[in-house]
């Protein structure tokens, strides 16, 4: 190599592999046709969707709740034996409440909102709420007929009713009577006030409840407004506002109603408790009065002896405190009566009767309070849930602990009776002078002061639960009703809007990468630039007319300076006084070895030289065929002395100063004749005959011809086709240049389009030169205007179609 081509290779091996962001832009510049057509495509799919699209509105409301409960301490114990941390407190617990499967689906089935109505436009459907002129309703017994299914019907009003279409069949009816669908038993009535429309047509779809309660759960969302505020934020998710509004409204007032109910549980388990003590301690009662009755009118008490005044004021105190332990404990056996019937049930325990200890109306209190965690819990969960069972043991370990509690209190209870009783017998002793009716008559009177303590007590207690029911309120209070906002969230139509056009960028960026990773033939000036050192010293551009011959004297077109710039360049390769002979090969046939054979000739020819273009691709040859010579004699007859040399060389008829000398006949062996001596007494002579000697040979990546020929050679133009040749033979040519092969080894690439894939510059090309007098070109393109005969260029539709096939 000379000095000019090492700083050449230093330069490509710093360069190579190197990612040039300026190289990138202008590839994906090349191509702003299909960029512009895919942003408007995406334009206009981003405009269709927002036309068609539902919007989105998003319905808020705001709950408070009032008793900011945390769990309980036995919560915690279970939670803490499982290895989790309860950090969750009643509002945490509110928000599940929310979620619920089992809150939405009874604002469902009280709304039906598993029936839609809808209009029907040109396009798309539109769900009708508040402006619907009639309801369509299930019958109670068939309410669930449409679990599993659903259905779409069509109906047409008409002045006197309507016509329902299920299918194929058309049902006519009258407002408010009962028809058969398969959904199940419905009817159809006017919405008050509605307008009723002759000729309307509407569509009425029917889901399953399962699928509508999980849409509407998925449209839900409940959460804390922060841990230090009891209070939620509710929202909901509809295309049509009003009935946002309607349903999430709905919502709060079934689970404010919820929530009264569940804290009337236990009122109405202790009422239903003291109504059945009352019946029987009122059925005592009775019988007791009519026994003193009776004894009164048999025995004749009306007058009572003065003497057992005293002996009654000395007992009276002791009775007193018989009927007060006699009271406590009826209560105490009542409630473990209550607790063993109920061993396996879980069923709230009445709090509100006084029990003698302490520490047992605490468990009461305690086991009451779990109880209602558990039922809130299953409302968001089943009995299932780890939680649940293990709020299951700790309330049957509670009932075992009250049993036994009540146990001791029982038995504390009848040792302290006891000894009253001890006492009362010594009294009695003392009685016994006193006459028998008086005595029979003042055990009748105990026993009813007993039972009558007994029932005004608990007639006192039912009424302070009544009073305490009627004033229940719920434990959440709504701050601000559901209301829909102004705006949709979604769809977005800036968001929207800048995706399209993003789309529009990134689709023909990625699909133009696509095609530059999948591709394996030479479309840009990279696809040689980063396979080969080799210099390329001209670059000719694709003729439109298809014609093989695109320099004249005086031509002005951009392939004709091309073919000038190529000269230029070839004055500083073979700039030596000997250097003439020029050969032009390639990798295979068909990228343009005779095209610019002859034209490279011509424009020699057309500065004054002498040039003689050689036809010896013996194989295939195509020189004489293009330019309609005579090729019936030639380089086959002369190698082997049939003919002299002066009959094989004819005029090109051309250029005065253009000759060529045909292939002649193809031989069988055309290596054997290259390598005969004649031949470089050929060259030996042409050499001192004319200025330049051309030889357009075989395709060096077929067959050896050109690689023979090239000891005759001063320097070697190995021709490339864009969109032809493959990078793997660029390869194979830069091991030519490597290992110097072939004299003075350049390329010319051949056929170039505009800015095909981003690839020779603007327009034709920057005319390489790489040192050999700097020849960068002359930019042709747009600032060509007015220097060449050009057509004119391409409509803009047809480059757009042109830059999804690779051309500008």
């Amino acid at each position: 190599m000379n000095q000019t081509e090492n700083i050449q290779s230093a330069d490509w091996q710093q360069d190579h592999g190197n990612f040039n962001l300026r190289k990138a832009v202008g590839t994906l510049l090349s191509y702003w046709p299909r960029f512009i057509f895919c942003v408007i495509i995406g334009l206009l799919i981003a405009y269709l969707y927002l036309r068609y699209t539902k919007p989105v509105y998003i319905v808020k409301a705001k709950i408070l709740i009032q008793n900011d409960k945390t769990g309980s301490l036995s919560d915690a114990i279970v939670l803490d034996g499982l290895g989790i941390k309860n950090k969750g407190n009643s509002i945490e617990n509110e928000v599940e409440v929310f979620k619920s499967r089992a809150l939405m689906e009874h604002v469902v089935r009280s709304m039906q909102l598993n029936v839609s109505y809808y209009t029907t436009g040109r396009v798309k459907m539109l769900e009708v709420y508040n402006g619907k002129p009639f309801n369509l309703t299930f019958c109670p017994m068939y309410e669930d007929s449409v679990i599993g299914k659903g259905a779409t019907y069509k109906i047409l009003l008409t002045a006197n009713g309507y016509e329902l279409t299920q299918g194929t069949q058309k049902i006519p009816g009258k407002l408010g009577d009962t028809i058969s669908l398969a959904t199940g038993m419905a009817c159809i009535t006017k919405v008050p006030g509605a307008n009723w429309v002759a000729g309307d047509e509407f569509l009425i779809v029917v889901s399953t409840i399962n699928a509508t309660t999980n849409g509407y759960m998925g449209a839900l969302n409940a959460s804390p407004i922060s841990k230090n505020v009891s209070m939620i934020n509710l929202s909901f998710g509809t295309v049509l506002p009003e009935k946002g509004e309607a349903v999430l409204n709905n919502i709060l007032n079934t689970y404010l109603s919820d929530n009264v109910k569940n804290k009337n549980r236990i009122a109405d388990s202790t009422i239903s408790f003291i109504d059945n003590r009352l019946e029987l301690v009122g059925g005592e009662l009775t019988t007791v009065e009519k026994q003193i009755e009776n004894f009164k009118k048999s025995n004749d008490l009306a007058d009572i002896k003065s003497q057992s005044t005293a002996l009654v004021a000395s007992n009276s105190t002791y009775d007193e405190k018989i009927n007060s332990q006699e009271l406590s404990l009826s209560v105490v056996e009542s409630l473990e009566k209550y607790l063993q019937e109920n061993i396996h049930n879980t069923k709230v325990v009445p709090p509100t009767l006084s029990i003698p200890d302490a520490n047992l109306t605490s468990l009461i209190a305690r086991y009451n309070e779990l109880e209602l965690n558990r039922n809130r819990l299953l409302m968001s969960s089943t009995e299932d849930n780890p939680v649940v069972k293990n709020i299951d043991d700790e309330l049957n370990s509670m009932r075992l602990d009250m049993l036994s509690d009540i146990s001791a209190v029982k038995r504390s209870l009848l040792v302290a009776l006891g000894k009253l009783n001890n006492t009362a017998r010594k009294i009695d002793v003392e009685m016994r002078e006193v006459p028998a009716k008086e005595r029979v008559y003042l055990e009748y009177s105990r026993q009813q002061s007993i039972k009558q303590e007994l029932y005004l007590f608990l007639l006192k207690k039912r009424e302070e639960t009544a009073i305490a029911k009627s004033s229940t309120i719920a434990d959440a209070r709504v701050i601000d009703n559901a209301r829909a906002d102004g705006n949709p969230i979604s769809p977005k139509r800036s968001q929207i809007f800048l995706i399209a056009i993003a789309l529009g960028i990134i689709l023909p960026a990625a699909s133009i990468y696509v095609e530059s990773v999948l591709n394996n033939r030479v479309l840009k000036k990279d696809d040689i630039s980063n396979n080969t050192q080799a210099p390329v010293i001209g670059e000719i551009g694709h003729s439109p007319d298809d014609k093989d011959v695109v320099i004249h004297t005086g031509s002005r077109t951009v392939l004709a300076e091309q073919f000038r710039s190529l000269r230029t360049n070839l004055q500083f390769v073979i700039s030596g006084k000997g250097d003439k002979v020029i050969l032009i090969t390639s990798s295979m046939s068909g990228e343009g070895k005779s095209f610019i054979a002859i034209n490279l000739a011509n424009t020699l020819a057309i500065s004054g030289k002498k040039v003689l273009l050689m036809e010896l691709d013996l194989r295939k040859p195509k020189i004489s065929k293009t330019l309609g010579l005579d090729s019936s004699l030639g380089f086959s007859n002369y190698i082997i002395g049939q003919i002299p040399l002066d009959k094989i060389i004819v005029p090109s008829g051309l250029d005065k100063n253009f000759v060529v000398m045909p292939c002649g006949p193809i031989p069988p062996n055309p290596v054997e004749l290259i390598m005969l001596t004649k031949t470089e007494e050929l060259f030996a002579e042409l050499r001192r005959e004319y200025d330049f000697v051309i030889i357009d040979t075989a395709p060096i990546g077929l067959v050896t011809d050109a690689q023979l020929l090239a000891a005759y050679a001063d320097t070697t133009l190995y021709v490339v086709r864009q969109g032809y040749t493959y990078k793997q033979q660029i390869v194979s040519a830069n091991d030519l240049y490597v290992k110097q092969k072939m004299p003075r080894f350049s390329m010319v690439v051949n056929d170039i389009k505009t800015a095909r894939g981003g690839g020779y510059g603007y327009g034709y090309g920057y005319g390489y030169g790489y040192g050999y007098g700097g020849g960068y070109g002359y930019g042709y393109g747009a600032y060509s205007n007015g220097y060449f005969d050009e057509k004119k260029s391409t409509g803009l539709i047809k480059r757009i179609l042109n830059s999804f096939k690779g051309n500008a």
